[in-house]
């Protein structure tokens, strides 16, 4: 079965707020809401369609717009293949001129709209920032740790995976429980690389996978009113990281690192690659920086994922 090649549109406004239409009762996934768009006809470029549907739909004139996400998704009766663009810019005030009731909701409110399957990573996308910061040197030295985690809250950052390997369980715990406060002091969700049972017993945002967990998994570890991202580093594992419902993966190494020199980067054209088949918000990680935040959008990514370029400094 062909998937149908749809142009959505998300829309924001000055409030942050997204514009969400119903659709009518006799449609397919009738009476449910959906964001903005419409088939890409034969012969036309996916932002010919974006702009004519949001005309027809809106009266709005777009101008600016840049991918957001991809998804393929297959009902009983049809495909669909989503071709997500956040709208940057545009003109006009939107209205419903199909007959079609329109609604702006914040970002952390869409989970509570009945939607078609096919939207819910969208409602995830959008609820994602577009930066990831892994935590870096030292946890051996929590003090100094905590310090420039303060530090990198501080400066924006709003998603945080608490990386400390060498760490025993205990100390891992009494670190993350600290972490946990700051985060909470600055309105950041923070997601654990730790066993499922201790990120459920310390109360966290949610949980990161390594390779080797996320394997061994048959299900979504947790509920769905927490994160779970995976560490993915090819297309296998990703399917992997969908098969289980996350919510989230990052997908390494893009670009060459010093950490792992001996490692063959994916380059950019493959990570588009895996991304374009790929259901679910993508990072990209390895020889990131926040200059690569454009590139990482441009090819599908959800953003960039880093430990050294998003951690802060040294701090006394």
């Amino acid at each position: 079965m062909l998937p149908i090649h749809v142009a959505v549109a998300v829309i924001q406004d000055a409030a942050g707020r997204v514009l969400l239409t119903r659709r009518p009762g006799a449609a397919h996934q009738g009476g449910l809401w959906e964001f903005p768009g419409g088939k890409v006809e034969r012969g036309e470029d996916l932002a010919g369609a974006l702009c004519r549907e949001i005309r027809e739909e809106l009266g709005i004139e777009v101008s600016a717009h840049q991918p957001l996400i991809n998804v393929t998704h297959l009902y009983p009766d049809k495909a669909v293949r989503l071709d997500v663009h956040r709208v940057l810019r545009y003109f006009g005030h939107p209205l419903g001129l199909e007959g079609q009731p329109l609604q702006w909701v914040l970002p952390e409110h869409l989970p509570r709209y009945a939607m078609p399957a096919a939207d819910r990573p969208i409602c995830t996308a959008l609820r994602l920032p577009q930066q990831y910061l892994i935590t870096g040197p030292d946890p051996a030295v929590p003090g100094q740790f905590l310090r420039r985690l303060e530090a990198s809250l501080a400066s924006g950052l709003r998603l945080v995976q608490l990386r400390a390997p060498g760490l025993a369980r205990a100390d891992y715990a009494a670190l993350a429980t600290e972490a946990l406060a700051l985060c909470r002091q600055h309105g950041a969700q923070l997601l654990l690389n730790c066993p499922v049972e201790l990120a459920l017993a310390l109360d966290a945002d949610g949980i990161h996978l390594n390779s080797q967990q996320l394997a061994g998994l048959s299900e979504r570890p947790l509920t769905d009113d927490r994160w779970v991202a995976a560490s993915c580093h090819n297309r296998e594992e990703i399917r992997q990281a969908m098969a289980i419902d996350a919510d989230f993966c990052v997908l390494s190494p893009v670009l060459p690192t010093t950490s792992h020199p001996t490692v063959e980067p994916l380059g950019w054209e493959r990570f588009s690659q895996i991304v374009a088949a790929t259901n679910i918000p993508v990072y990209a990680l390895g020889g990131m920086d926040e200059d690569q935040i454009e590139v990482a959008l441009e090819h599908g990514g959800q953003g960039i994922a880093a430990i050294s370029a998003l951690w802060a400094g040294d701090i006394r």
